[in-house]
């Protein structure tokens, strides 16, 4: 936790993309979303990462800045990273995640060594580990994280990018863990656990000794195990949680946290703001 006066710096490491889809594009990737929600809430963030020599490299540097990230971006001789986005004839969104992208190949720069050893918390999930390169870099980065720093593992089982082992290792250097219930079966397995939902995240907590791990129930709820069980239920959403809910929810948590509020507050802020992106979604379709 740092002084309530002093802003909390905040990295994330990994994917950098546009999402394309039929009629425009935006930046995405979890890390940049997170980092977002983090700087929104006071938060100095930073996004390490990979970009290409190309227009969309250029693009995702005016985006970052757009939203006050700091962009602490290595440039590759690969593509600048890209997800085609497909709307299914129910409505719903299909992701295709291009392979060989520039974040596949990030290195360990001297900025990026620099940044990571002066964060107060640090954002990682599994998709940016996908090829050895840039699974290096990021399992060397977080070594390189300050003892006192949260370090904040977003379980994102996108295709195949993942597998137990990979899973596993990034446990044991968490002490924050994000579920999304929608792939509780699939964690289950990953991770042979048994019992209810509760059960599993109670049996997480402790094999990994984590101290917060957030459970996002869709539109419906979120429940956070830390010191206490906090929960949060939400009433009158009509969709599931929006595209983007689960990192606006775990940027405004983290940031929330650092600058000394209590689970409770720190939930109660983090939920309100996922709402808020569902609400908009809701607007918006």
């Amino acid at each position: 936790m740092v002084g309530r006066s002093k802003k909390p710096h905040v990295a994330a490491i990994g994917e950098v993309v546009f999402d394309i889809m039929p009629d425009s594009r935006k930046l995405g990737g979890a890390p940049a979303d997170f980092l977002h929600y983090a700087v929104k809430y006071g938060a100095v963030g930073h996004l390490i990462s990979a970009i290409g020599a190309d227009d969309l490299g250029r693009e995702v540097i005016t985006e970052l800045n757009k939203f006050g990230i700091t962009p602490v971006l290595a440039i590759t001789h690969y593509l600048t990273g890209r997800v085609i986005i497909f709307k299914n004839s129910n409505g719903s969104l299909t992701a295709h995640i291009l392979e060989n992208a520039a974040w596949d190949y990030i290195p360990f720069t001297e900025d990026a060594e620099k940044c990571i050893k002066n964060v107060d918390a640090v954002y990682f999930d599994t998709l940016a580990l996908r090829k050895a390169y840039s699974k290096n870099t990021i399992l060397d980065l977080i070594s390189s994280v300050p003892k006192t720093a949260f370090k904040f593992f977003d379980i994102n089982l996108r295709q195949d990018y993942y597998d137990k082992f990979l899973v596993a290792k990034l446990l044991e250097l968490a002490d924050i863990l994000k579920l999304n219930i929608g792939e509780k079966k699939k964690k289950k397995n990953i991770l042979k656990l048994s019992g209810s939902i509760d059960d599993m995240c109670m049996q997480i907590k402790a094999q990994y000794q984590l101290k917060y791990l957030i459970l996002n129930d869709t539109a419906k709820e979120s429940r956070i195990f830390g010191e206490t069980l906090t929960f949060v239920k939400n009433d009158g959403i009509q969709q599931s949680f929006a595209y983007g809910a689960g990192n606006a929810f775990a940027g405004a948590f983290m940031t929330s946290i650092l600058k000394g509020k209590s689970q409770q507050e720190a939930h109660e802020i983090a939920n309100q703001a996922a709402v808020e992106v569902c609400l908009a979604s809701c607007k918006n379709s």
